[in-house]
């Protein structure tokens, strides 16, 4: 399991943390709920989760997210969720699948999220050997709107446990 704290005077950690909090709030664990496309969720998802790739995969280090797109979002305990979903790759503007669980842990004099686990992208082509159907496509929808019915099949290019 990752876990990311803000350094250097980031305040991203806290941002998502108090994201997370909101958005759960009043939900019961096992219970989904909504997370919009433009919510501050998916805006913090954009800086975020390139962070964690950068920091496991050379190849990431010239590479950003942008456009999340939550298909499904899930309470899986007090202070934890997890998204599946879609989301552009900035260098070829294709989309791309992705999985995360994230935890809040809060302390006295702290905040962090933990991250049990990330998967993101299906082998295809581009620089990272991950580019999808091009944003605001038919495939791109597609790919958004059957990703439920397959994410136990889809074979991630990039796994974070």
């Amino acid at each position: 399991m990752t876990t990311w704290e803000d350094t250097n005077g980031s305040r991203l950690v806290e941002f998502l943390a108090t994201e997370l909090e909101e958005l759960t709030r009043g939900v019961r664990v096992g219970a989904a709920f909504e997370v919009p496309p433009d919510s501050r969720l998916c805006s913090s998802l954009e800086f975020f989760l390139p962070q964690l790739l950068k920091a496991r995969f050379a190849k990431w280090r010239w590479e950003s997210l942008d456009g999340f797109f939550v298909a499904r979002a899930t309470c899986t305990g007090p202070t934890a969720v997890e998204l599946i979903g879609t989301c552009i790759l900035i260098s070829d503007q294709t989309v791309t699948p992705f999985l995360v669980q994230l935890e809040v842990l809060r302390s006295a004099s702290s905040s962090s999220v933990a991250v049990p686990r990330l998967l993101l992208g299906e082998p295809g082509g581009g620089q990272l050997g991950i580019s999808g159907p091009p944003c605001n496509s038919t495939a791109a929808s597609r790919l958004f709107s059957e990703l439920l019915d397959r994410i136990a099949d889809v074979k991630w290019s990039y796994t974070i446990d």
